[in-house]
C-alpha cells in the first residue's frame, strides 16, 4: 500500500506501521512532508494522526489514540465510565492502564493519563466504529476503581452519580474484585450497594459479608473531605454531605 493511501485509510498509526509498508528512510521522509503539509499530525514520539481524506477536520476518538499508543491499554477510571455510557459529566482526560506508557501527554485538547497495569484489573473488549476495539475495565472493576480513587474520576459525587447509573452489576464478581481491599473501600462499596440494593438485586447476605469486614472504622466516603456532615453507622462511614443529599446522587 502506498503511503498516501495508508494515511487516507488509517486515522491513527505508528511509525512501525509505516515501516511495514515502506523502507525506514522513505517513511521518515514521507512523514516529515506529511506533517509539514498538515496531512498528518504528531501525537507524541512515534504516534501520528491522519488529517487527510475522510479524516480532514475530524478529531480522533481518544480511545483510538490510547489504543494506538499501547494496543494493550485498558481504559479505566472516568474514561471507563464514558465507555460504559454512564459518566455524569464530560471529561477532557483519557485515563488508561498501561504497562508501556509511563508519562501523561496531551493532544487535541485531551490529556492522556496512564496508570500502572500491575493490579491486573478485570477487563472486557468493547467495540465502536470510532475506535475499533479496546480493552475497558468491567462495570464491577470500574465501580471499585471509582470508589477507591474518587479523585481520578472527578470527585466522590461524580463517582457516586456515574456508578449509580449502571443498569446492573454482577455482585459476586464485584465481591471477588474487592478481595482484600482496605476497609474504607469496602465501606464505600457497601454503602452504595445498600443504596442501590433494589435496583441491582443485592442480596442482604452480601451486604452482611461486607459489613463484617469493616473493622473498627471509621472511614470516609470522600477521602479528600476535611469536613464531615453526616455519618452512616452501619458502614462506619463519614459523609461529606447529609446522607439525604448523597442518596439523591444515587437515585
Amino acid at each position: 500500500m502506498k503511503f498516501k493511501d495508508y494515511i487516507a485509510s488509517h486515522q491513527a498509526f505508528t511509525t512501525e506501521d509505516i515501516y511495514a509498508i515502506t523502507s525506514r528512510e522513505a517513511a521518515h521522509t514521507q512523514l516529515q512532508r506529511a506533517v509539514k503539509s498538515g496531512e498528518v499530525e504528531r501525537v507524541r514520539r512515534g504516534i501520528y494522526v491522519s488529517k487527510t481524506g475522510r479524516f480532514t477536520g475530524e478529531a480522533p476518538d481518544p480511545f483510538l489514540v490510547a489504543r494506538t499508543v499501547d494496543p494493550e491499554a485498558v481504559i479505566s477510571y472516568h474514561s471507563a465510565l464514558v465507555a460504559h455510557g454512564v459518566a455524569h459529566n464530560v471529561g477532557f482526560e483519557c485515563s488508561f492502564r498501561s504497562a508501556k506508557v509511563r508519562s501523561p501527554f496531551e493532544y487535541g485538547g485531551v490529556r492522556y493519563v496512564p496508570y500502572n497495569l500491575d493490579d491486573n484489573p478485570q477487563a472486557q473488549t468493547m467495540r465502536s466504529k470510532s475506535y475499533g476495539t479496546v480493552g475497558v475495565t468491567t462495570r464491577e472493576q470500574t465501580l471499585v476503581d471509582c470508589l477507591t480513587y474518587p479523585g481520578r474520576v472527578g470527585g466522590v459525587e461524580e463517582a457516586v452519580r456515574s456508578c449509580s447509573a449502571f443498569p446492573y452489576l454482577d455482585v459476586d464478581a464485584l465481591l471477588e474484585i474487592l478481595g482484600s481491599a482496605p476497609a474504607a473501600v469496602v465501606a464505600r462499596t457497601g454503602w452504595l450497594l445498600e443504596a442501590k440494593q433494589a435496583d441491582w438485586g443485592v442480596a442482604s447476605e452480601k451486604l452482611l459479608s461486607l459489613e463484617a469486614r469493616l473493622g473498627s472504622g471509621p472511614s470516609k466516603l470522600d477521602p479528600r473531605s476535611r469536613e464531615n456532615e453526616d455519618w452512616s453507622p452501619r458502614w462506619k462511614l463519614y459523609l461529606p454531605e447529609t446522607e439525604e443529599e448523597i442518596l439523591s446522587w444515587a437515585p
